[in-house]
């Protein structure tokens, strides 16, 4: 093969290695320096992330999940029983927010993977040595950095930004403009290299939009502009963006 393949496709192959994979992939990959030094960096993180047993760590990431999950639910069937008139209208239930999984039209199976048709985003946050997964909602310090997997059947655009409470917007991963990662396919997967957040005090929060296009920067510009108008600028009500997209959120508290 002439060309070297995607950190995505390097990414896939680290989580599970050879046995799908052509002779001449892996002789490239063993024979180019940039490719091993990309999978280095991959089992780096990874090893980092999940530790030295990654199945087992997944499994109690997935128990912890389903463990928010009927917490949540349960809560929510006493507001549904207490206070009807403040049910969430149809609109906005269109995205769904777990803690610290965060996935659109989908639901999370006993491995933490996304079900056909689904989004998963999962946000860890390495703050000094220590590595946890990031909460909605929770405190997130100047220094910080986030890196971010996801899982999706299908391959893609991937646009992952954030927008605080001053209605500034900030790309993750290009300097200046509102584009998508290009993705395939596949489960907890990482999106290259981290964010380390700035001195920003207040609110902010991510998200993540998924399509089978290239997004337009103007046309996502436009939809946060709309979505901050008509919550009165309060980034914590914009949940969702109108945009013909996957997508998820999570809140971050600046203090």
């Amino acid at each position: 093969m002439s060309a070297c393949p995607s950190r995505l496709e390097l990414s896939r192959w680290e989580a599970h290695p050879e046995p799908e994979r052509p002779s001449e992939f892996v002789a490239h990959v063993q024979g180019c320096g940039r490719c091993s030094t990309v999978l280095e960096d991959i089992a780096s993180a990874r090893s980092m992330l999940l530790g030295a047993h990654p199945a087992e760590a997944s499994a109690r990431a997935a128990r912890n999940i389903m463990e928010v999950v009927k917490q949540r639910r349960s809560r929510q069937r006493w507001l549904r029983f207490l206070a009807p008139v403040f049910l969430i209208p149809a609109t906005a239930a269109l995205l769904l927010v777990v803690r610290p999984v965060l996935h659109s039209h989908g639901q999370v199976d006993s491995a933490g993977t996304s079900v056909k048709g689904g989004l998963i985003v999962e946000t860890y946050c390495k703050r000094g040595d220590k590595v946890f997964p990031a909460v909605d909602g929770s405190d997130f310090l100047a220094g910080d950095r986030l890196r971010f997997t996801y899982s999706s059947d299908r391959p893609g655009f991937l646009l992952v930004f954030g927008v605080d409470d001053q209605g500034r917007v900030f790309p993750y991963y290009e300097d200046s403009v509102l584009v998508g990662v290009k993705v395939d396919a596949g489960a907890h997967l990482f999106l290259p290299g981290s964010v380390e957040l700035d001195n920003h005090q207040g609110w902010e929060r991510v998200f993540a939009l998924w399509a089978g296009t290239q997004f337009a920067d103007d046309v996502v510009r436009s939809a946060v502009g709309a979505a901050l108008s008509a919550a009165d600028s309060d980034i914590r009500r914009v949940t969702a963006l109108d945009l013909p997209a996957q997508q998820v959120s999570m809140l971050l508290r600046r203090p």
